[in-house]
């Protein structure tokens, strides 16, 4: 269960106006919302390589190795690497669309008009993102039968499309973070060599790679299988990077600012870093509002929870 971001988000402003500290806007809140979580998750890895130095119980609940394990698993991807020669690539956009929006009826489509402006995720969301478009169910092509500009989220279809027609644009975020395991064939395990290894391992007939036992080298983001006649059937597992956190809203006949849940987009880690999100957003809105005290309490209440976890 991910963590709600209006919850959050209205429970920093509680808090803030309860002591009439100051305010954060949407925008200042998914900012340090985004932050916030991207430090939890880094932190994952060093905390359990950490825990791993240290001796474990059995039991049920309270094995801080199996907790963050299952706090990992909302990240964990695998996905299929294409070779394009002499590497592969990896599977660095996700397979389901984060958000999808719809234009349907008159207006927009009309049968004139070819523009569409995109207004359910941000720009900031569309850098490095797969925009897919249907119409009436069917894939168009990028470039033939539309164009996509990420930098203003607009989408201008080539032919408008007819009356009463149905045009959804989805976006596929670029999620890949770390990688994690290379295999070949679904079973056979590669192994990781820097390029002055993979030298020596060449030198001799006993220790070439095969493909029974393959060798790979991860630079600038590409793989390079050894042996080269390795050109398919090569899967990755690894971590995707959390979406970018939205708080987004409409505007209401006071002004006011209405949290909408359609467009907004939730924390992706575990239900149980609430707390700590919280309260390592109340530290940023200190830094926001100029406030030291916000700052020193809430940092001081982080690490004497991290401690807690940790130890």
């Amino acid at each position: 269960m991910a963590v709600n971001v209006d919850i959050v988000y209205k429970t920093v402003l509680l808090i803030l106006n309860q002591q009439q500290r100051g305010y954060i806007t949407p925008d200042e809140f998914n900012k340090v919302a985004t932050q916030v979580q991207l430090t939890i998750f880094e932190a994952y890895a060093s905390n359990l390589n950490q825990q791993y130095r240290k001796p474990q119980n059995d039991t049920e609940y309270a094995n801080h190795i199996k907790n963050l394990e299952e706090k990992l698993q909302f990240f964990l991807r695998s996905g299929a690497a294409n070779y394009v020669g002499p590497h592969f690539t990896l599977p660095t956009v996700s397979t389901v669309p984060t958000v999808v929006e719809t234009f349907v009826g008159n207006p927009p489509i009309d049968g004139i008009n070819t523009i569409f402006n995109v207004t359910l995720w941000t720009t900031a969301q569309s850098n490095g993102a797969q925009v897919v478009v249907l119409l009436d169910g069917l894939v168009q092509a990028a470039g033939v039968d539309y164009t996509w500009n990420a930098a203003a989220n607009q989408l201008t279809m080539t032919v408008a499309p007819p009356l009463l027609s149905n045009v959804v644009v989805q976006l596929f975020p670029s999620d890949f973070y770390r990688l994690g395991t290379v295999l070949y064939k679904d079973f056979k395990i590669a192994q990781y060599v820097q390029r002055n290894e993979l030298a020596q391992l060449l030198l001799s007939p006993l220790t070439q790679p095969t493909e029974d036992f393959p060798l790979y080298n991860y630079e600038n983001d590409l793989l390079y299988l050894h042996p080269p006649n390795i050109q398919a059937d090569v899967t990755i597992t690894y971590l995707k990077k959390p979406s970018d956190v939205v708080w987004n809203y409409t505007i209401g006949a006071q002004g006011q600012f209405l949290y909408n849940a359609t467009s907004s987009t939730n924390f992706e880690l575990d239900v149980s870093e609430q707390n700590e999100i919280i309260l390592r957003v109340l530290a940023y809105s200190g830094v926001i509002i100029q406030d030291p005290n916000i700052i020193q309490v809430a940092s001081q209440a982080v690490a004497t929870e991290e401690t807690n976890e940790k130890s």
